[in-house]
């Protein structure tokens, strides 16, 4: 127990030394018990991805668009494009981003395909 008191008490004075670091940010790592449980509590990289995913998706005043045209009710590209005035290329790239994030979904109806919200995106749009 005291050689780990020791080791302890080491590793800040390194990381004190190292880093030179602010005595306020010292006093803050140590409320909250170290950098190393910092490091401990971080999410999981693939859900730190997900949330970049899903932040990239709401990023964009078009896809903003979208998504809102989708709380109002399930669309079609043909009035999306008309909404968004964008090309269908460009429109195609926003849609896919918004699928990738989970935030809204398609499924065909006949010769169309039809956007609605997931219950993710259903959400996120009762937040605003």
């Amino acid at each position: 127990m005291a050689n780990s008191t020791v080791q302890n008490k080491e590793k800040r004075r390194v990381c004190k030394s190292v880093l030179n670091l602010p005595m306020e940010v010292e006093a803050e790592l140590s409320r909250v018990g170290g950098l190393g449980h910092i490091v401990e509590n971080l999410p999981e990289i693939c859900d730190l991805e997900a949330n970049a995913n899903l932040y990239h998706a709401l990023a964009d005043t078009n896809r903003l668009r979208i998504l809102n045209s989708l709380w109002q009710c399930n669309l079609c590209p043909c009035i999306l494009k008309e909404i968004t005035t964008l090309s269908d290329s460009k429109l195609s790239y926003h849609l896919n981003v918004l699928e990738e994030a989970k935030l809204i979904k398609s499924f065909p109806r006949r010769r169309w395909r039809i956007y609605v919200l997931t219950e993710l995106g259903k959400s996120l749009m009762r937040r605003e």
